[in-house]
């Protein structure tokens, strides 16, 4: 059973390599807060994100190293609002849907690439009153190197994404969403 899979796996490798398609892993971490807290405020809130983003991702490899990427990322963040005596925690979860275009700059094994797009996301949160958008749009920005070994590419990368809007705005302000929020992300493909 293992001879036969090893065999299979070796040989659609060569096939895999040269298709237009390809799809993966991103994984990664936050470089900034989702949420900007002031505990100093009469209702004070404590925020805390989680340190990963993580999801699927296909493309389509175009012609004069352009391709085209859409990735469905998770990540999540909770708050707590405290008011004396009492406290309530909040967990979103985000999934972030970024539909890229990339050019790689060289060709070869190691090729640095810039990406820009646009992305939509969507919070799985109840309704709670610091709640302003569940859906959101903005952009997104990106610069990389994918290296290519063999039958897999890995591609580190940083990314920025500037929302249009605050998904969460408490009504002290005590509590907002960062619009602008950046992370470092690794794929990993076929």
């Amino acid at each position: 059973m293992r001879k036969t899979f090893f065999l299979f796996f070796v040989g659609i490798a060569p096939l895999l390599a040269e298709s237009p398609f390809g799809f993966g892993l991103k994984a990664g971490v936050p470089l900034n807060d989702a949420l900007s807290a002031d505990p100093s405020a009469a209702i004070s809130y404590v925020e805390h994100t989680h340190r990963y983003v993580i999801g699927p991702f296909v493309e389509v490899r175009l012609p004069a190293r352009f391709s085209v990427e859409v990735d469905a990322l998770y990540r999540s963040y909770d708050y707590r609002q405290t008011l004396v005596g009492t406290s309530a925690s909040v967990s979103p979860g985000a999934w972030e849907f970024p539909v890229l275009a990339r050019k790689a700059l060289l060709g070869g094994p190691v090729q640095p690439y810039i990406e820009g797009g646009v992305a939509l996301s969507h919070l799985s949160v109840s309704d709670v009153i610091e709640l302003n958008h569940r859906n959101n749009y903005g952009i997104v920005l990106g610069a990389g190197v994918s290296l290519h070994l063999g039958l897999f590419r890995i591609a580190p990368e940083l990314r920025y994404n500037g929302w249009a809007f605050k998904d969460f705005d408490s009504p002290t302000g005590s509590l907002q969403s960062n619009r602008n929020q950046a992370a470092v992300l690794v794929g990993i493909s076929f």
